[in-house]
Formats: structure tokens, C-alpha cells, sequence
């Protein structure tokens, strides 16, 4: 029977997240500090003895999920966010050269997807869309169980699409109530749980912006299921009404009826994802 232990690495700009992956359960875990403004090869180095901190011979491969534009069958990462030193890198070619295993690179929002397809709410789902809403916003997109990622992972990049005055990123993350409210989501959201009305709007703003991303989504993809990842999951309870108010007004209301709208609840799910990269490859 082949191994199902991975390991999973979910790079960002402030800290890496290093998961060794039994049975489908984060089974050993630690974080580091990333240190971005470091050269490329420190970093990697850095990489390196974080996957061997967890390596062993029961390991079939080793994932990495990366908030970046990449060369999937290639694993080349072109770019990273917030990661400056990272500039056509070959991560899969190094990785796979060093610890002679299967070595698999993905952006960090495919990953959020893959790891609700293989560990989380998707596994039902065959058509997928998984939307990452934290300090930025983007998605993984499955289509009948596979990956769409598109030219250099570009498929799911909603945040960059036109809105308003701006684009869906900048109403439907953080960033929103930076840039409206002059303060944190987190701040706000205590706030609101405690129920103070101005911050309970900005959360009803918030969800009439998600309302309409998410019908841009199923104009797109016309998913199955939409999952709602990241940071703004968390106050996914105080923006949901009016998300469903602003939805009633959708023209094609047969297509949402049947479209599920739920958060993600497994912190892990990006570091699952890293590691489901492993099987989905191994066993397409």
C-alpha cells in the first residue's frame, strides 16, 4: 500500500508553517519566522532543515504552497508576496535534488483548495471554488475534481478583478476596513461581537461586497460549493446576513439554491493543503 504521510510547508511572507501529514491529521507541526528580506538561498536553506526537522522513510513526498505566481510543472516559483528575494526560483528541481522525493509547488490559494477537497468541507464536491480572504484575496478553483489553475496559477485571482472604485481585493479582505474604517478586522470584529452598531455595519458592508463576489464566482466557475477561507472566516457569522439579504437579489437564484456558501473552520487547512499536492499528483 502506498504511504499517505506527507509532509506540507505553507510559505509566507512572515512565517513558514512546517506540518508532517499521517492519515489525513497534522500529526507534528512548528512554525518559523521567515525572515523575507533575506537572500533566496538563505531562506531555502532555511526550508531545508525545516523538512528534515520532520523527515522520515515513511514520507512519500513533500509539498509546498506558496503565495506566488508559479510554474506548476515546472515548479518554478516567478514571484512571491512580501518575499522580495524570490525571483524565478526552482524550487521543485532544488527540494527534489536534496531529499531525493517528489516534490510538489503550489499557490497558496490552490493549496486552500486542495486541502478542502482531500481534508475539509469539499470532499463532497466535485466542482469547487475556495476563497482565501485574509490580508488579500484569491481562490482555488477545481473543476470535476481537477485543479484549474490556469497560465502561472493566474485561474481564481478574483481579488484583482475590477470593483467599484478599486477591485474585489480591496472590499473583500483586511484591507477593506483599513482603508474604510482606518482600523483592523480583528478590532472591528471584537467590537461587533460585542454589540456595538458601527462595527456590526462594517461587517454588513463587508458581506454585501462578498455577496457580490461570490456572484461573480458562480458566473464564472458555477461551483457546487463555495468555501470562505482565511482570516474573514472567522467572522464569517457577522457578515452572513446581509451577504444573504444582498443574494436575494441575484437574477439566477436556482444557481445559488443550489450553490453551497460555508467557511472553513480547520486552521490547517492551507499547511493539509501544502501536503495533499503529494497524493493529487501522485495518484492523477
Amino acid at each position: 500500500m502506498a504511504s499517505k504521510n506527507y509532509i506540507g510547508v505553507d510559505v509566507g511572507g512572515t512565517k513558514m508553517h512546517f506540518a508532517y501529514v499521517e492519515d489525513s491529521k497534522v500529526v507534528k507541526e512548528f512554525k518559523s519566522s521567515t525572515d523575507a528580506f533575506r537572500s533566496q538561498d538563505e531562506i531555502i536553506d532555511d526550508l531545508k532543515k525545516g523538512i528534515a526537522e520532520l523527515l522520515d522513510d515513511k514520507v512519500a513526498g513533500i509539498g509546498l504552497g506558496v503565495p506566488g505566481l508559479i510554474d506548476v510543472e515546472e515548479g518554478i516559483v516567478y514571484n512571491v508576496a512580501n518575499i522580495p528575494a524570490w525571483k524565478n526560483v526552482p524550487l521543485k528541481a532544488t527540494l527534489s535534488a536534496h531529499f531525493n522525493l517528489p516534490v510538489f509547488i503550489g499557490n497558496d490559494a490552490n493549496c486552500f483548495a486542495l486541502g478542502e477537497k482531500y481534508f475539509g468541507k469539499g470532499q463532497q464536491y466535485k466542482d469547487l471554488v475556495a476563497v482565501a480572504m485574509g490580508t488579500g484575496t484569491g481562490a482555488g478553483v477545481l473543476v470535476n475534481n481537477t485543479l484549474h489553475v490556469g497560465n502561472l496559477s493566474m485561474a481564481g485571482e478574483f481579488g484583482g478583478i475590477y470593483y467599484k472604485d478599486s477591485n474585489y481585493e480591496d472590499y473583500c479582505s483586511g484591507k477593506f476596513f483599513k482603508r474604510t474604517y482606518n482600523t483592523e478586522g480583528k478590532d472591528l470584529a471584537e467590537r461587533a461581537a460585542n454589540g456595538d452598531a458601527e462595527a456590526q455595519k462594517a461587517f454588513d458592508s463587508l458581506g454585501e461586497h462578498v455577496a457580490h463576489l461570490i456572484e461573480t464566482i458562480i458566473y464564472a466557475y458555477g461551483p457546487q460549493a463555495i468555501i470562505i477561507g482565511g482570516s474573514l472566516s472567522n467572522s464569517f457569522s457577522l457578515f452572513e446576513a446581509n451577504m444573504k439579504e444582498v443574494l436575494k437579489k441575484f437574477p439566477h437564484q436556482n444557481a445559488l439554491q443550489t450553490t453551497a456558501i460555508i467557511p472553513s473552520n480547520n486552521s490547517d487547512i492551507p499547511v493539509l493543503g501544502a501536503a495533499a499536492l503529494v497524493p493529487y499528483n501522485l495518484e492523477a
